[in-house]
């Protein structure tokens, strides 16, 4: 091939190759630049934001050391108010209990009857010299006793009133006596403390409510604060998105917005509450090379219901607000103005 009079030893299809991979290394070159610009231009009309799915979830926790006895309902149960949940049981505090019982009751009990029994044989003898006394006082009339039988009569009933005065003062005394009356009272709260204990074992729903993961089988042993199971709320999942400061405006009530699920649908949505606090970005929803750390926490309700299949508790999602023309308009209008006056500052230092 001749080209201007010199002989061309490779063809035109070479060359449009050549041209080809030089197009492709500027590309490549220049790519970052351009992606950059397109996310520049892209922001300009279109607000992104992390957003997550938060399921109304209740946590029940053990609240003392304990063993699993029973599980009364598995996953996927739906339980009503008062509904046992678990059962469990701390067989040192029953032991303890048995231990109170029978320190307190036996002895008490047994300790009463035998003051009964000898309260009842003091009585008799009582009655008894009484009735010696009266036979000796009456056979002192009738001249067939002496005095010296009758005042050995009422020495005796003297005797025997005597002896049931001072066991009734004696049994007052225990029953007022400080350490007694303070190891009695010390038994019997330890006692009510411990079944108050037992009883708070039992754990039960204390609203309408689907079991959604049970944790612990039966037989295990739990500390205090282990997770027994976690129960959802029959109401809506909330959606909180992370809104960066700049973009505040798009955050007030009823703004309407776009909320991307992960297989690629997008939900339409609306603004519940207007941003009114700050909250640090959770690890999962941060961007790489990002320097956001915090954002403002929007509340989002979708319109109808939300897909079942996402309802998956900290699911991360994507948050889109529509088209701010007026926003995007009023950004051109203060760039035209600031090219305005700088054309007119220029013209000003030409004159001179």
């Amino acid at each position: 091939m001749h080209e201007q009079g010199v002989k061309v030893l490779y063809g035109s299809s070479k060359r449009v190759a050549f041209r080809l991979r030089w197009y492709l290394i500027l590309f490549l070159v220049l790519s970052p630049l351009m992606w950059f610009a397109g996310n520049m231009a892209y922001g300009a009309f279109v607000v992104h934001a992390p957003a997550q799915l938060l399921l109304p979830i209740i946590e029940v926790r053990a609240r003392d050391a304990a063993q699993i006895s029973r599980l009364a309902v598995r996953d996927g149960d739906q339980v009503k108010k008062g509904q046992l949940l678990v059962q469990m049981d701390n067989p040192e505090w029953r032991r303890r209990l048995d231990q109170l019982n029978a320190m307190s009751m036996p002895s008490e009990s047994s300790s009463s009857a035998v003051s009964a029994r000898l309260k009842n044989v003091l009585r008799r003898e009582l009655g008894r010299a009484q009735q010696r006394l009266s036979l000796a006082e009456s056979l002192l009339k009738d001249g067939a006793a002496t005095h010296a039988e009758v005042l050995s009569a009422a020495t005796e009933r003297d005797r025997a009133q005597a002896d049931l005065f001072s066991f009734e003062q004696q049994q007052y005394q225990q029953r007022e006596q400080p350490g007694v009356v303070r190891d009695i009272a010390l038994r019997e709260a330890e006692a009510k403390s411990l079944q108050d204990r037992l009883q708070a074992l039992r754990v039960v729903a204390h609203e309408p409510a689907t079991v959604v993961d049970v944790l612990v089988n039966e037989g295990e042993n739990v500390g205090p604060g282990t997770l027994l199971m976690r129960l959802e709320r029959p109401v809506k999942p909330s959606i909180m998105v992370y809104l960066q400061p700049a973009d505040a405006k798009y955050g007030q009530t009823g703004q309407p917005l776009e909320i991307g699920l992960p297989d690629g649908t997008w939900l339409d949505a609306r603004v519940q509450d207007s941003a009114d606090r700050t909250r640090r970005l959770p690890d999962e929803l941060r961007e790489p090379f990002s320097a956001a750390q915090s954002g403002l926490l929007v509340s989002v309700a979708v319109d109808g219901e939300f897909p079942k299949r996402w309802l998956v508790d900290h699911l991360t999602l994507k948050a889109r607000f529509p088209h701010n023309l007026p926003h995007l308009l009023a950004w051109w209008d203060d760039v035209r103005n600031a090219v305005v006056v700088a054309d007119s500052n220029l013209r000003h230092y030409s004159a001179f």
